[in-house]
């Protein structure tokens, strides 16, 4: 691969806006699945913020002359990729930046892989794969297929209970939650995943029942057609599994008014997007 005046020679001209908007639609494929594996809930403009930051990494190194193009990936890409990491997931502290950065570079080595995979076994693809529409495809496709290997991944290896951290209005309080599968409460706006904690809870977290933080969340149950339920947005949620602790960020969380659990076990329901 050579680089002349900002174009990329590889089996012919490949211009740097082409490279740009590939590199685009692949970091927003990636770091959606980084952050699905490390348990962030993010923003759609802050993946699209740190993807168009990781494409302009890539074209600015690519555009650098003088220098090997493998030295370019390997000391170029990796700052990058940190501050792709930092900006989508807000990563805080070295330890959860690595990880995050892990799972991203893991990603991108199977993407590429399957990609490989593909222009090696389906013959139109190697004569029109190098396409920019060719290897966006190509990449959704794997894209789809990593992420229903996560979810699979990580319905198999959840436990059914797990400890919740919440900071309340006298420091962090801690629940038991229950991580129900058929959870699919959402909040409509965001449509974020909603959890459910019982009204004696929010005695220890008044701080939060606020109205810029109120939320209204539509449900339905047997033997009701419809219904609202109470919400508020918190900060952030701990949850502790068996794979370690995970930090939620912005989770919205809904009142029930009763028990939710006729024995007590448990105060708190998690749908499976906010389980460690």
């Amino acid at each position: 691969m050579e680089v002349k005046n900002c174009k990329v020679q590889l089996q012919g001209i490949i211009y740097i806006d082409s490279i740009f908007l590939l590199n685009l639609v692949m970091d927003l494929y990636l770091l959606s699945l980084t952050a699905r594996a490390a348990g962030k809930t993010v923003s759609y403009a802050r993946v699209f913020a740190g993807s168009a930051v990781g494409a302009l990494g890539y074209c600015a190194v690519l555009c650098l002359p003088g220098i090997p193009y493998i030295i370019k990936v390997i000391f170029g890409m990796i700052p990058v990729g940190g501050l792709m990491i930092k900006i989508a997931c807000r990563a805080r502290g070295w330890r959860e930046l690595l990880r995050g950065m892990g799972y991203l570079f893991t990603f991108s080595f199977f993407l590429g892989g399957f990609i490989i995979f593909l222009k090696g076994k389906i013959r139109i693809l190697t004569e029109y794969g190098d396409s920019a529409a060719a290897l966006a495809g190509m990449g959704f496709a794997g894209f789809a297929l990593l992420q229903s290997l996560l979810k699979a991944y990580r319905k198999r290896s959840r436990n059914h209970f797990c400890k919740v951290r919440l900071l309340g209005d006298g420091g962090a309080v801690a629940f038991t939650a229950l991580i129900d599968t058929g959870n699919a409460l959402v909040e409509p706006v965001s449509q974020k995943p909603v959890a459910i904690l019982e009204a004696e809870g929010w005695n220890s977290l008044k701080m939060w029942m606020k109205p810029e933080k109120f939320k209204l969340i539509p449900y339905h149950s047997i033997g009701k057609d419809n219904g609202m339920l109470e919400g508020y947005e918190i900060d952030t949620m701990q949850v502790e599994g068996k794979d370690g602790e995970k930090q939620f960020d912005k989770v919205i969380v809904a009142v029930f008014r009763g028990k939710i659990s006729g024995r007590g076990g448990y105060q708190m329901i998690l749908p499976p997007e906010l389980s460690a």
